[in-house]
């Protein structure tokens, strides 16, 4: 039995997935499997992953049913005791899955576990994730509670994060309800069921410049996690509160640059105020114009290589 199965799900990914399977199968720990999931793809990404030669590879193909039905069929297929994720647009330092086994092996009773990961927004801006735990000493190795540090960025991303199999069907896997924002559905039974261990050293990239990010998906088509499924825990539980906070402010932001003036308001009518910081307050405040001009300076910002965020 493997020490990890690595989980990639692929749809339409051809262009940036090659990139993607060679710093997987290039990993200076060697002891893994590698699960690939194709969603019914409709270009040839299918034959990109059938042209790598690695008895370690699995390759299964169904039809079209979206990220969280093929992250949980990939964990259905998955031999090892340890699973770990992987976005096909995004791509891992040599270290990745090292870094992974110094976490278990620091704490091998870790029922989920996470890197620190850099954002590639574009070629010229490709910046650590904001955390607390960033400031802790090179490579650090803890337990932490995940709502308290993942405010800003969260400390799991679905390709630097992985879990006991186990842990994962324990708790149901993914919503495959959820469209857009499943993996923080997934994050918060996992981060209320246990903390997370995490390494700050980063060996995962997040490729936001991608061909085919979902990102650029329409947000009619979203179907987001009910945050008011867990209103009651977080009546006891202040980091979690804060923590829905912050994304109840986030979709509400983008349903006011949409023009969708009722899910604004829903979401923005079950905020706390006084957990938001002045710049978020400011932007929840602005007409919508303002707000989208706002929002057109930062990519502006962000195209020049300069970073800019509302969350600190």
């Amino acid at each position: 039995m493997p020490r990890f199965s690595v989980v990639i799900p692929l749809y339409n990914k051809e262009k940036d997935f090659p990139l993607t399977l060679d710093s997987v199968i290039s990993q200076n720990f060697t002891d893994f499997e590698v699960i690939i999931v194709n969603d019914g793809s409709t270009d040839n990404s299918l034959a990109v992953a059938e042209a790598v030669s690695d008895e370690r590879i699995k390759i299964f193909s169904k039809k079209n049913e979206g990220l969280s039905a093929t992250r949980n069929f990939g964990v259905d297929k998955a031999s090892a005791e340890n699973v770990v994720f992987i976005d096909a647009d995004d791509y891992w330092y040599p270290n990745h899955l090292q870094n992974m086994n110094a976490i278990l092996n620091k704490f091998p009773e870790a029922k989920w576990f996470a890197t620190a990961y850099e954002k590639k927004i574009n070629n010229k801006l490709t910046r650590k994730m904001v955390s607390p735990l960033s400031e802790r000493v090179n490579d650090w190795i803890g337990k932490v509670n995940f709502f308290e540090c993942s405010l800003a960025d969260s400390v799991a991303h679905p390709s630097s994060f992985g879990m006991k199999k186990d842990f994962f069907v324990a708790l149901g896997g993914h919503n495959t309800a959820i469209t857009f924002s499943e993996d923080t559905d997934l994050w918060i039974r996992a981060g209320l069921a246990s903390p997370i261990a995490f390494s700050n050293k980063v060996s995962a990239v997040i490729n936001l410049d991608s061909n085919n990010r979902l990102n650029h998906s329409s947000l009619k088509s979203r179907i987001y996690p009910d945050f008011d499924l867990y209103d009651k825990e977080a009546e006891t539980n202040p980091a979690l509160k804060q923590y829905l906070n912050v994304h109840r402010y986030s979709i509400a932001i983008q349903y006011k640059l949409a023009g969708d003036k009722v899910n604004f308001e829903k979401y923005k009518s079950k905020l706390i105020l006084e957990g938001l910081n002045a710049k978020q307050k400011l932007l929840l405040s602005l007409p919508r114009q303002v707000l989208i001009k706002s929002k057109a300076f930062k990519e502006f910002l962000h195209q020049s290589g300069f970073y800019f965020s509302t969350y600190r």
